[in-house]
């Protein structure tokens, strides 16, 4: 950064010098102009054109952008500066060399297109930085609110997420409905067919549900085995017919042993639906529903 900084430092001086060593040659070399006779509108007008030049100038070689990018910039606003201190010049004396000529020609239009150039790949930079802030936040956030294994909610978002919704359902009138899920023998099919087998039933049931589940239902991994699925707009008749259609198509699903060979496996699920009452909290709801699948559990 240092260096950097030094570098810009010496190329402005150097661009300072540049043109005060250029002044005294045209001025040796050509003949000066009357003060009476001087426009000072336009005297005026070239010197703030030529401030401004030199204030893109050092404010360019100043950016923590690429080094193409800032080149371009600074040759654009560089020869910018040169014309403006030319045309400046140009108003005080007058001066018949064949590079004032050239000057005159190349300085503005060259500076212009160069710093255009180097202002469209600096657009094209930023909007290409700005899209992969965007990927690594969505990634970031997929991170915090995602099971990776599944791809529903973790629970540290359907925990953060749930309250605030029930309560807002219980203000709009709307009946809140839990479902939770359990694999009862994803233990049996991890000791029969490895874990692979095992994650496979699993990532399966999860995609079965959140198939059959809509946008606005918060559907997510609780834990090993636990999954669950909170639903603000739905009935319970509806609830109670998508969990038969799912455990019909999760009743046997293809998984590969460890012989590398598919095979049918049976995948065996418990649930239990809870419909929240009147004012009750998201925990007591919750603590309902998991009390309602332990007691199937235990009434086998």
């Amino acid at each position: 950064m240092r260096s950097n900084f030094s570098l810009a430092l010496i190329t402005l001086f150097g661009v300072l010098i540049a043109a005060f060593l250029w002044a005294i040659a045209v001025f040796a070399g050509g003949n000066s102009i009357p003060l009476s006779s001087v426009n000072m509108h336009l005297a005026l007008r070239n010197l703030f054109f030529c401030l401004s030049a030199f204030c893109l100038l050092w404010v360019t070689s100043q950016l923590p952008i690429r080094r193409p990018i800032i080149f371009k910039l600074m040759v654009g606003f560089g020869l910018l500066f040169v014309g403006a201190w030319h045309e400046l010049l140009n108003t005080l004396v007058h001066n018949d060399w064949l590079l004032v000529r050239w000057l005159e020609i190349i300085a503005l239009p060259g500076g212009l297109l160069a710093a255009s150039l180097g202002l469209y790949e600096l657009g094209k930079a930023y909007q290409l930085n700005r899209l992969l802030l965007g990927a690594y936040r969505k990634i970031e956030h997929n991170l915090a609110t995602v099971d990776q294994l599944t791809q529903l909610h973790n629970r540290r978002y359907f925990f953060a997420m749930s309250p605030e919704l029930m309560l807002s359902a219980h203000i709009s009138g709307a009946t809140p409905i839990l479902l939770i899920l359990r694999i009862t023998n994803l233990q049996q099919i991890n000791q029969k067919l490895g874990c692979n087998a095992g994650d496979v039933v699993l990532t399966k049931v999860a995609k079965l549900l959140l198939r059959h589940t809509r946008s606005d239902d918060i559907t997510a991994r609780l834990s090993g085995r636990h999954l669950v699925a909170f639903f603000l707009n739905s009935e319970r008749p509806e609830v109670e017919a998508m969990i038969e259609r799912l455990l019909t198509l999760s009743d046997h699903i293809g998984v590969t042993n460890e012989m590398a060979v598919e095979v049918a496996q049976k995948v065996e699920l418990d649930y239990a639906i809870c419909s929240a009452r009147d004012n009750e909290s998201f925990d007591a709801l919750l603590e309902r529903g998991s009390r309602t699948l332990l007691e199937q559990q235990l009434s086998r």
